[in-house]
């Protein structure tokens, strides 16, 4: 009986980690993009995956792709609550502060991308992240975040508007 126990834990412990190898990388990249910052990233990457793991009997013949997205928006949500306040009080570091950039335009494109993100509400901010960056459908993000899908499509459009708004508005200060 006992070696049954242990094959089942061995087996659990396998498929996690074959998941853990493929998704973890990209769900603390999502988490950073959602947060602007990359140790709070990390650290609600991790809280998700854990979370995940915790229930992954009950998920794994799923995809738990989603679910471990869906647990970590929360999270990124639940963390804005509690800052709320905090944050309208501390004043957004300036775009390229403190920052060397190389010669990969991604880096320059993630200092102007950032902070205007940071203006967005959290859903909204994970749907244009889970469209533009995780580029998942709109069907995919409504699935995940068990939202409708017209709402969806309502926040890209909306977050995309905000967006040109602030970038233009950096790119008018930089002139």
């Amino acid at each position: 009986m006992q070696a049954i126990v242990e094959s089942v834990v061995a087996s659990r412990e396998e498929e996690f980690q074959a998941f853990f190898m493929s998704e973890a990388e990209r769900i603390r990249r999502l988490a950073v993009f959602l947060t602007g910052d990359a140790d709070r990233g990390a650290d609600l990457a991790q809280e998700a995956l854990a979370r995940t793991y915790r229930h992954w009997g009950r998920i794994k013949n799923h995809d738990p792709g989603p679910y471990c997205r869906r647990i970590l928006v929360n999270l990124v949500r639940s963390a804005h609550r509690r800052s709320l306040l905090e944050r309208r009080h501390i004043e957004a570091r300036p775009p390229g502060e403190g920052v060397v950039s190389g010669p990969d335009r991604r880096v320059d494109d993630w200092l102007r991308l950032a902070p205007a993100l940071k203006q967005l509400p959290p859903l909204r901010r994970a749907v244009i992240v889970m469209r533009f960056y995780e580029d998942m459908t709109e069907v995919q993000i409504a699935q995940t975040l068990d939202r409708p899908l017209g709402t969806i499509k309502s926040d890209i459009h909306r977050g995309l508007a905000k967006l040109k708004a602030l970038l233009g508005e950096h790119e008018e200060e930089g002139s």
